[in-house]
């Protein structure tokens, strides 16, 4: 008996909107925690974020491998998988020291933390119809944890201790895990929409295109880990008016809005203008950020989180439009290793940058680095000028070449 599609694109949009709540928030737990350790230990604080640099490197290079696998044993068992390990390795944070033994469960989150990309994007792609909305909505869920996690963890840490923190919340994880786990999913490709005539040829250079892409996606992936790890104490020096905790999740918070709109349009417009657009309005309000404090800096965070992260579920749109269904988790898997690896060398960019000056600096830096990825993406509209990318246009199995 064939599963009911509907029913079953309501379970894989729960298993992945599960591994994506989970994911953010044990990659943005540590930045919010850091701010209490170093004044705890009295260590300084760009040593205490350093810690964090294997994990979120591993969060990045594991991408690839994971993506592979999910080509070939399949999503469900691995998103699983990946919210229970990431639960193991915060309970054991919470019975380690600093140092050394806290960076090697900071290490095994990262490993944890890298199978939902690439593997949870590509089931979506490949198992509901109205992609751009599902996409959409399994980014509200990876938002929602990005908002929350920041006054949770600031929350707990003040009330419990930083190692009571990471206990409980690794048990929860587990106990999702087990939930989720229990769920069925039919992980059948659906057919795609062949690609309209109108569209323009798609086979000579969609490889090119994927390239320049990707490395837009490096580039998005450092702003975006400089600025989760850079939040959370900039708010701390320049924010009165609320804790940093609550800052910096009110901020993220509009990142689910954002989420949202992206999505939506993503299934009715040019996904090439839609990028570029939404990086083009968040440069300005990084830019305010360095030179902002108290409420004014709130709204221009506001601003840049909107349209920085509304972005991914159209950059995530264009690639599932590139690729092939057959080898989509491993196309996601390379994306995420550049966005997430690449981008893990952010916190040494900030680590630099406040050597050299202070955050305000590292965030100016970061805004550079947007400006770079404006340019990338202009490349890719001078390389498909003429031709539409919109989702009825995605390429059918039979079609798609990279």
């Amino acid at each position: 008996m064939q599963p009911d599609p509907a029913h079953n694109e309501r379970n894989v949009i729960l298993l992945t909107g599960a591994g994506h709540f989970s994911t953010h928030f044990f990659e943005l737990m540590f930045p919010t925690l850091a701010v209490q350790l170093a004044a705890d230990t009295g260590t300084p604080l760009d040593q205490v974020l350093g810690w964090s640099f294997l994990g979120y490197l591993l969060f990045g290079l594991g991408a690839l491998p994971f993506g592979y696998l999910g080509d070939h044993i399949g999503a469900r068992v691995l998103i699983v998988a990946g919210i229970a390990g990431m639960g193991v390795f915060s309970i054991a944070a919470g019975e380690s020291g600093t140092g050394t033994a806290l960076t090697f469960c900071l290490a095994g989150m990262g490993v944890f933390a890298s199978i939902y990309h690439p593997v949870g994007m590509s089931l979506i792609s490949r198992t509901v119809a109205r992609r751009g909305r599902a996409l959409a909505i399994n980014g509200i869920f990876g938002n929602v944890a990005i908002a929350l996690t920041p006054i949770v963890t600031a929350t707990l840490c003040s009330a419990y201790g930083w190692r009571t923190a990471y206990s409980i919340v690794g048990y929860v994880a587990c106990a999702l895990a087990v939930a989720v786990g229990s769920m069925s999913v039919d992980e059948t490709t659906i057919a795609e929409p062949a690609m309209p005539e109108a569209a323009g040829p798609r086979n000579g250079n969609n490889l090119t295109l994927l390239v320049v892409l990707l490395t837009a996606s490096a580039l998005a992936g450092i702003s975006y880990r400089g600025n989760t790890v850079i939040q959370p104490a900039y708010f701390a020096e320049h924010v009165k008016q609320m804790s940093f905790g609550a800052a910096t999740s009110l901020v993220y918070l509009f990142g689910v809005a954002g989420q949202y709109l992206g999505g939506a349009l993503a299934d009715r417009s040019d996904l090439r203008w839609l990028y570029f657009g939404f990086h083009a309005i968040s440069l300005p309000a990084l830019l305010a950020m360095a030179v902002l404090s108290g409420l004014p800096l709130i709204g221009a965070a506001m601003l840049f989180v909107f349209f920085s992260l509304g972005m991914q579920p159209i950059e995530n749109s264009l690639l599932a439009y590139l690729t092939p269904a057959r080898w989509r988790s491993t196309a996601y898997g390379l994306k995420f290793v550049l966005a997430f690896g690449v981008g893990s060398f952010a916190v040494r960019l900030v680590e630099w940058a406040q050597r050299e000056g202070d955050l305000a600096f590292a965030i100016v830096c970061l805004a550079g680095v947007v400006l770079a990825l404006l340019g990338v993406i202009a490349v890719l509209l001078f390389l498909t000028s003429g031709r539409s990318f919109q989702h009825h246009g995605a390429p059918s199995e039979a079609t798609g070449t990279v």
